[in-house]
């Protein structure tokens, strides 16, 4: 009897404690969330000009050292456009969008009070290391977008929204950032892939994250959007400077850099048991070139009749890709038809 007492008392209490995490997580998050995106018009002669000048000088010509300058880094395949119009679609929850580029604008943006653009310099401390080429480098600086909300998410402008979202699938009511984490490891057997710049910034992150926590194997991050919050930023800014100044430093990608955004925050955050795994569904598609066309149309098909919460369509276009480019195209129009209303429309 007083077993079956003790049984019923426990499953009240877990059910009311069931249903009040399923109302907190359904009502109105109680902080505003910005968007950020880093953005660079690839085909504009002015930024082409500059990009191959420094380039130049600091000796990137060299196609042993061209990983961080190559093309298709910076091409532009009016990505961004497609990915507001998906966080408008399935993540209307965002307070403003911040759009992080250098003296540049998209032709198709409208001034619009939900969206701000901002210059490298307005968040660089020191100017002299501007201009810069390299994300890394710039992902050291998001923290100091005027006006920026505490609470914040960053995309890359290759990633967008496939399935409606809420801001708890970034963050918890309690102030933790949510983390996706893919299966595979930092570290690569294969000499060829763990030699790339990407790797090697793993490697430095890694020994870094050793030294001051614990030795472990981890796991890359989905190249997803992030959930990042400002003032733990700038904890990490005050704990490791020289991991900001590094990154800083570096106007091209370098084997001294650190993973910040993408790794070595959410890693820190985890050792400081500020983090939750997440469980949102992620994809990445690579886009190959037109000797690809069929598996790239096959790794879009997927994306159409599998939507998942997010994805990324990655851009390793080298060579003739005029075919993969209006493939690429085709989709976002079809799976993003709706113009966004900052949107210049096309004449008719």
């Amino acid at each position: 009897m007083i077993f079956s007492k003790l049984y019923k008392l426990t499953i009240f209490i877990f059910t009311l404690s069931f249903v009040s995490v399923l109302a907190s997580e359904s009502g109105p998050f109680p902080y505003p969330i910005d968007i950020v995106y880093l953005w660079v018009d690839g085909k504009d002669p002015a930024w082409l000009e500059c990009k191959e000048c420094y380039r130049e000088g600091e000796g990137l010509l060299d196609k042993s050292k061209l990983e961080g300058a190559q093309e298709n880094r910076f091409s532009d395949h009016q990505e961004l456009k497609y990915s507001l119009r998906s966080i408008l679609k399935f993540a209307p929850f965002f307070n403003h969008v911040y759009i992080v580029t250098m003296s540049q604008r998209p032709e198709w943006l409208l001034d619009h009070p939900q969206i701000t653009i901002i210059d490298h310099k307005d968040i660089f401390k020191d100017l002299s290391l501007l201009p810069t080429f390299n994300s890394q480098a710039l992902e050291c600086h998001l923290h100091r977008i005027p006006n920026l909300s505490e609470h914040f998410i960053y995309f890359n402008d290759d990633v967008f929204v496939g399935l409606p979202l809420t801001p708890y699938d970034f963050f918890t009511e309690d102030g933790k950032v949510k983390v996706l984490f893919e299966e595979g490891y930092t570290v690569s057997d294969n000499p060829v892939v763990q030699a790339t710049l990407y790797r090697q910034a793993w490697v430095n992150s890694n020994a870094l994250l050793d030294a001051c926590f614990i030795p472990e194997k981890r796991h890359r991050l989905c190249h997803a959007p992030f959930a990042l919050k400002k003032s733990w930023i700038e904890q990490v800014e005050d704990m490791f400077p020289f991991v900001f100044e590094e990154n800083s430093s570096h106007r091209f990608r370098a084997a001294t850099n650190y993973n910040v955004t993408n790794g070595l925050f959410q890693y820190i955050w985890y050792y400081q048991n500020r983090v939750v795994i997440g469980d949102l569904k992620n994809q990445m598609a690579s886009m190959f070139n037109d000797l690809d066309l069929d598996r790239n149309k096959i790794a879009l098909d997927e994306l159409k009749n599998e939507p998942k919460h997010t994805f990324c369509i990655q851009d390793c276009m080298l060579g003739a890709s005029d075919k993969t480019c209006k493939l690429l195209h085709d989709f976002m129009d079809s799976y993003l038809p709706d113009p966004a209303p900052w949107e210049i429309l096309p004449a008719e």
